[in-house]
């Protein structure tokens, strides 16, 4: 197995840069994260907050954000309730579409902490652990499961007056403070699955990842459609099958000639290391390749411009006022901020759907 740490990283201008812009985007996902908790006890206590609400915090929202998007592909334009959070899914999407999977490998902070934990374990081991095939592809069904589950219980079960009042409902109003306490006041088994997640990610690479995650699997569905993806030359190849043996998603790269799989991410580890010029690469077509660095700058670019487009065009801070929050927090727990089966109560005056704030 060759090594997957620091060293590669040092070998490796493309490696590198894509762990610098991954490792800026988990700890910008720290601060925002920071920022909200700190918002959010603050209301609790009935104090003012001595900072703002930052809307990046939608981006933990992404079954919220996926019927956001059925609502807005249905006609009634972006949500206003949590914008951000559409502009993250959509970003993640495109960017998808347009180099292989790329938000997992370049943006995704689960992802990066996931690959960190994976490295810590080889350096704790010597190696990470791959599991009996049979076992790999009973446990890689689950996040199609999983995905299938999400993508019927939003499209498919509810109707289109459902969603709105969905979307519109308290307890969707205050989703990403009910995310932030389900995690800040966890239950036994939260911490338990928890605990098996992270212990699985030191032992066997990508473990949540590979395993477990639907929006993962969400996007690699997408990634099919991008035109950049690893392209191989079968005629300079050597077969030393070095990008095989360095592939996370462990594809047999070494053995086509372009690599069209929702398991690959982008992340050009093995156009890394191939030690032949031009052999492997990231391109639309073997006649148009791109250098390594513009695909990782291709993937950020066509996310940034999806987020900075909802931006300038008002749709990123939704509509729910400081003073709506301040009011809604410390009754969280009220049942009013509940939902089963994915129907959540309503109010006996619904809240006003404003517009979105420009």
């Amino acid at each position: 197995m060759i090594a997957m740490g620091g060293s590669m990283a040092r070998r490796y201008p493309v490696v590198r840069t894509r762990r610098y812009w991954q490792a800026a985007f988990f700890f910008w996902t720290v601060f925002i994260g920071t920022l909200f908790t700190l918002w959010v006890f603050a209301h609790m206590r009935g104090a003012e907050p001595a900072v703002s609400r930052p809307p990046g915090v939608e981006g933990f929202l992404p079954i919220s954000a996926l019927m956001s998007l059925r609502f807005w592909l249905s006609g009634g334009g972006v949500h206003p309730v949590h914008p951000a959070g559409l502009a993250i899914l959509l970003g993640a999407l495109l960017m998808s579409a347009t180099v292989a999977r790329s938000f997992c490998s370049h943006l995704c902070p689960v992802g990066a902490l996931s690959e960190w934990l994976g490295r810590l374990g080889r350096r704790l081991m010597g190696r990470t652990w791959e599991l009996p095939r049979v076992l790999d592809v009973l446990l890689r069904s689950v996040k199609w499961l999983l995905l299938a589950f999400f993508v019927w219980a939003t499209w498919v079960a509810m109707d289109l007056g459902q969603l709105r009042r969905f979307l519109d409902s308290p307890y969707n109003r205050v989703a990403d403070v009910k995310m932030l306490l389900f995690f800040a006041e966890p239950s036994r088994l939260t911490v338990a699955v928890l605990g098996v997640l992270v212990v699985g990610s030191v032992l066997v690479r990508d473990f949540w990842c590979r395993y477990f995650c639907p929006y993962g699997a969400l996007v690699g569905l997408f990634g099919l459609l991008a035109p950049f993806k690893i392209t191989r030359n079968p005629e300079t190849c050597t077969n030393c099958q070095l990008c095989t043996k360095v592939c996370p998603a462990r594809l047999p790269v070494h053995k086509v000639s372009r690599v069209r799989s929702v398991e690959c991410t982008g992340c050009q580890d093995c156009v890394a290391v191939c030690p032949v010029a031009d052999c492997l690469s990231l391109a639309a077509s073997r006649r148009f390749p791109l250098r390594p660095a513009h695909g990782v700058l291709l993937a950020m670019a066509v996310y940034f411009a999806v987020t900075l487009g909802f931006r300038l065009a008002g749709h990123w801070r939704g509509v729910v006022s400081e003073a709506e929050f301040a009011k809604r927090i410390p009754e969280i727990h009220s049942p009013l901020y509940t939902h089963v089966g994915g129907m959540a109560p309503g109010e006996a005056e619904p809240a006003p759907r404003l517009e979105a704030a420009h």
